[in-house]
């Protein structure tokens, strides 16, 4: 693993181009195992549609703790994910995995930046994700609820969903500390209610991606197809332990919409599934 940083000098605060790349990333199947059983996946001898994003999660934090890197790591929010696949990955295979920082924009809550994944075998891409992530700043709007006015857009959704059949789940309260043992990610709001409070939690959340990992592993079928985009939206945190309802719905392009909600209504995570990548 090797770190590259762009010659330019940066502003305060600007976030330099900041790379990673490892070749011949064998997928560990005690790991992949472990990530099948946190997160409802068979295993079918393929990697699931979202665990590149486990296997490049390291790349992702020594990135973002890259003394070039000009926030603490601690207090980013993931707040947007996209997920392209071009063909299904046997689960041993070997592959070479790049990830950079690059791309950064003023946002109402602070500044929004771009951690880009690429993922090759034998020279080929085969998989990339877009990971959005949020820094909030002094003097920005922080409001902790739905950083959006109520629109048209949440009826729409409503009588989108009208006709699908709701799955309950009930999320429990280890949910973070299981997935943290399969992805390392030991962030400690998703660890305990009394590490959680330190950050402005009143109990531990879920991390994001276990939620859509979970969300593609009841999709089944749909999710099992070579070419795939998925796109993700995380609206609000989901404290454990939870009760929530996951609804997924076809659309007229036939692109499978999806969402978890609260059972009091509150929307955690939406997002779309599209076969082709």
């Amino acid at each position: 693993m090797r770190a590259a940083v762009a010659r330019r000098p940066s502003r305060p605060a600007e976030v330099p181009r900041l790379e990673l790349k490892v070749r011949h990333l064998a997928p560990d199947s005690f790991q992949l195992a472990r990530y099948r059983e946190v997160c409802g996946f068979s295993s079918d001898g393929y990697l699931p549609l979202t665990f590149p994003q486990v296997l490049a999660a390291p790349m992702h934090i020594a990135l973002l703790n890259h003394p070039d890197f000009p926030y603490r790591l601690l207090g980013m929010i993931h707040v947007r994910n996209r997920i392209q696949q071009h063909r299904r990955l046997a689960e041993g295979t070997a592959l070479s995995v790049r990830t950079w920082v690059e791309g950064q924009r003023e946002v109402r809550q602070g500044r929004e930046l771009d951690l880009h994944t690429d993922v090759e075998v034998d020279g080929t891409p085969v998989w990339s994700a877009l990971t959005t992530m949020l820094r909030r700043l002094p003097g920005a709007d922080t409001r902790p609820r739905e950083p959006r006015p109520v629109s048209p857009s949440a009826t729409e959704d409503d009588t989108l969903f009208a006709h699908s059949r709701p799955s309950s789940w009930k999320v429990p309260e280890d949910a973070g500390r299981r997935y943290a043992r399969a992805s390392g990610d030991y962030n400690p709001i998703h660890l305990y209610a009394v590490t959680a409070r330190f950050f402005g939690f009143p109990r531990a959340i879920v991390h994001g991606m276990w939620t859509v990992g979970r969300c593609v592993a009841e999709m089944g079928e749909a999710a099992e197809a070579p070419a795939l985009t998925l796109t993700s939206e995380f609206r609000r945190p989901l404290l454990l332990p939870s009760n929530v309802v996951f609804q997924t719905a076809k659309q007229q392009d036939g692109a499978v919409a999806y969402r978890v909600k609260s059972e009091d209504g509150q929307l955690h995570v939406q997002g779309d599934l599209t076969t082709g990548a």
